[in-house]
């Protein structure tokens, strides 16, 4: 393995180029820049970066690993590793779908013509014969359980943000996909951001190049503040830690683009109260957990995971192009967003342990560096700034931490073993995880699983995994899920729908127990049901952050009313799903749309309906229902108001809640009325909208807009994508695609009708 470190003493100039510089066996090199035309590029700027140019001058083939700090140009690192691998289909995989469509449009520029696997029915559904396509790390997996023609022509595979490894959700799918790419010859590209002892992932991956990359597009400078002394700056005296938040960031009188970095989402929530109370700022999110008080000051946002994604999508672009410039976070904007800021803010606290004789930190060590990753933003900042304030430990004491940090060994999720956690979709979680890591290899090589899942870095770090796995296939054997060295069609379903076969136990064991629920409470009981089927842990708390003692009460009542119906303990989180399809936000006027996991049930809900459909269970009346009503969280009996575009949660489930005050049995019926103008449907809307809204002008505009959207619905009901998917199990897809929604609903209908037994 050639193993280069890139130095900090690189120059780079977008016009004028510049110099890298690196140790190579021991020995340090200068070089000039690249220019694109050198390596057979078309590009917009003049030269190649430091990194770009090393990368190019000693990569020759094979496998290897960047190690690299965040933008520093690794999307065109990928293209020059194509072009060294150009026989076969380029892939490019990373975690989340903004992260896809970005190199998507970046890539389209090169190849013409990009193929997209992000999770969406339209994708699902169109055939790739691109050279090159982009995926998340889930539609690659799936890809290549499936030998998908595409995966299977294969010639090189670039994994992005491959530090996602270290993840106990996906860090398996990574090692899965490394594992598929050894087994099979397939050259590797693997980039990081600095990530510790790197030198153990590029042996594991058989790196020919290692490139181990010191230097910064832009440099950065940290500096490490004690919270009190900070404070003393202030002519005010702050009492609670958000008011000694939000004093901190008035102290250091930062300019420019700025990320604040707290630890607990909480606290975040509340510096967003402080500002926008208090210093008169205008704040960008809709979904909150405080009333707002208009201002039309400086805006503000907070960026965490309970932010519903179309509100974190537009909070993303207002700071990348618009008039955001101070935007708090919590870690989760460390990872799989491309957001730099010209500034970050990191607060952290320190503990000293009595047992190791040593500080913990929260944030850990590895985030805080991932979060310093994003000061600084190309072509706009000469320097970034990463401003970091400590309570509970001394600024030397986190220094040195941070320094021994990077020289710790590299680990992943499965190497450091899976506990089991509350709220999980299936009770036996680890086994659940390990059951679909191996069974992936099963579908792939039958009888010579093994072989590839002793590739997986966990399993040479600890043999131990591989003999806990081959009880697991033992267990399957019994359960049936295996018949002799070969999975069964059942079982090759739910892999391709991720669904774990002790999950579907579970959902078998609920499908006995609720029969007579749903029949009397059919949004409870078919949520309770199918809750195995979908992988988001859904956060109680989170509910409960927006909606107080109210979630409490009802979560309880939930709970104790499926445990009474079902003989079954509840502790999957189930009430959750539950609040959410029964509409209950629409109560509470501060949130604006379902926050967190619930706003991104819509590649879970396709998964859900393909699976019931091959399922065939229920007829499709009842599937097509419990899509809808997972999708868009209106209750069964009018759940298909989901598929109406304009409508949405709020919209929605007012019209249901209109609908089952004047006893309307469907949402047919009800749309119905509204079109023929029935004066007590009409009544019972703007009854329901008194519900949400106080002004008597926000209360006639949101009436208007829904009976017009109404008055264009066009029978069926139904989102055509999603039924041309569904129909494609049974037409194929290139007749899903030319069918329209009428007849894809009559081919549904007439193959899912409820008639098999499991």
């Amino acid at each position: 393995m050639k193993t280069v470190q890139l130095l900090e003493s690189s120059k780079f100039d977008l016009k004028k180029g510049g110099k890298a510089v690196y140790l190579i066996e021991g020995k340090e090199k200068e070089e000039e820049l690249l220019k694109p035309k050198e390596v057979g590029l078309n590009l917009p700027f003049k030269f190649l970066n430091p990194l770009q140019s090393v990368f190019f001058k000693h990569y020759e083939g094979g496998n290897a690993l960047i190690s690299s700090p965040t933008s520093s140009g690794k999307s065109l690192i990928s293209l020059l590793f194509y072009l060294k691998n150009k026989e076969g289909r380029f892939i490019y995989t990373a975690p989340t779908r903004s992260l896809i469509w970005e190199k998507f449009r970046e890539f389209k520029g090169f190849f013409g013509s990009v193929g997209v696997r992000s999770g969406d029915v339209v994708e699902e559904l169109q055939n790739i014969s691109q050279k090159a396509v982009v995926a998340t790390y889930e539609s690659l997996v799936a890809a290549a359980r499936n030998r998908s023609r595409w995966f299977e022509e294969a010639g090189a595979l670039v994994i992005d943000e491959v530090h996602v490894i270290r993840d106990e959700g996906r860090g398996a799918i990574i090692e899965e996909l490394v594992s598929y790419a050894l087994e099979e010859g397939i050259p590797l590209l693997a980039l990081s951001a600095t990530v510790p002892g790197a030198l153990s992932l590029a042996k594991w991956i058989e790196a020919e190049l290692f490139i181990d990359s010191r230097w910064r597009p832009v440099p950065l400078e940290r500096r490490i503040y004690n919270l009190r002394k900070l404070l003393k700056r202030v002519k005010s005296s702050p009492q609670t830690p958000q008011e000694k938040v939000v004093s901190a960031l008035e102290a250091l009188d930062l300019k420019g683009k700025t990320l604040v970095f707290l630890p607990r989402k909480d606290l975040g929530w509340q510096a967003l109260e402080v500002e926008n109370a208090f210093y008169g700022k205008k704040v960008v999110n809709e979904t909150l957990p405080f009333e707002v008080q208009p201002k039309k000051g400086e805006k503000v946002a907070f960026h965490n995971a309970d932010v519903p994604q179309e509100e974190r999508e537009k909070i993303e672009e207002e700071f990348r192009e618009g008039e955001l410039n101070r935007l708090y976070a919590t870690q989760t904007l460390a990872y799989g967003v491309n957001l730099p800021a010209d500034s970050v803010v990191i607060f952290v606290r320190g503990r000293f342990d009595r047992f190791s004789l040593e500080y913990k930190f929260f944030p850990d060590l590895l985030t805080i560096l991932q979060m310093e990753g994003r000061a600084g933003r190309l072509g706009l900042s000469e320097k970034g700034f990463s401003h970091i304030v400590i309570t509970g430990a001394k600024e030397d004491a986190l220094e040195e931490a941070l320094k021994e940090e990077m020289e710790s060994p590299f680990k992943t999720a499965l190497s450091q073993g899976l506990n089991s956690k509350e709220g999980a979709a299936c009770q036996n979680r680890k086994k659940s995880i390990l059951s679909l890591m191996l069974l992936g290899p099963v579908l792939r090589y039958g009888t010579s699983w093994k072989k590839a899942v002793k590739d997986f870095y966990s399993v040479r770090e600890n043999p131990l995994l591989l003999k806990e796995l081959e009880l697991i296939v033992e267990e399957l054997r019994e359960l049936g899920f295996i018949e002799g060295d070969k999975p069964t069609s059942l079982t090759k379903l739910l892999v391709s729908s991720f669904v774990s076969p002790y999950c579907f136990i579970e959902f078998l064991k609920r499908l006995k127990s609720t029969a007579s629920l749903r029949e009397k409470e059919p949004t409870i009981g078919y949520l309770f049901t199918v809750r195995p089927f979908l992988r988001k842990e859904l956060n109680p708390k989170t509910v409960a952050l927006f909606t107080k003692e109210a979630f409490t009460q009802e979560g309880e009542r939930i709970r104790e009313l499926l445990e009474e119906e079902s003989g079954i303990e509840v502790n999957d989180n189930s009430e959750v799903l539950i609040f959410y399809g029964k509409g209950s936000f629409f109560d509470f006027k501060n949130v604006a749309r379902p926050p967190g996991e619930l706003s991104t049930l819509s590649t879970e809900s396709s998964l859900l309906g393909q699976l019931l459909c091959k399922l065939n269970l229920f007829d499709f009346e009842v599937v097509h229902r419990v899509i809808m009503s997972v999708r868009g969280g209106i209750p069964f009996n009018f759940s298909l108001l989901a598929s109406v575009e304009g409508l949405g949660y709020m919209r929605g489930n007012a019209l249901a809640r209109a609908g089952k005050l004047v006893g309307a049995p469907n949402e047919t019926s009800l749309i119905n009325a509204v079109k023929e103008e029935k004066e007590e449907v009409l009544e019972a809307l703007k009854e329901v909208l008194a519900f949400r809204y106080s002004s008597l002008k926000v209360l006639e505009k949101e009436f208007n807009q829904i009976v017009n959207i109404v008055k264009k619905v066009k029978f069926p009901l139904g989102n055509e994508r999603l039924l041309k998917f569904l129909s494609s199990i049974f037409v194929g897809r290139e007749e899903a695609l030319k069918i329209d929604k009428e007849k894809a609903l009559e081919v549904l209908r007439e193959n899912v009708k409820g008639e098999e037994e499991v």
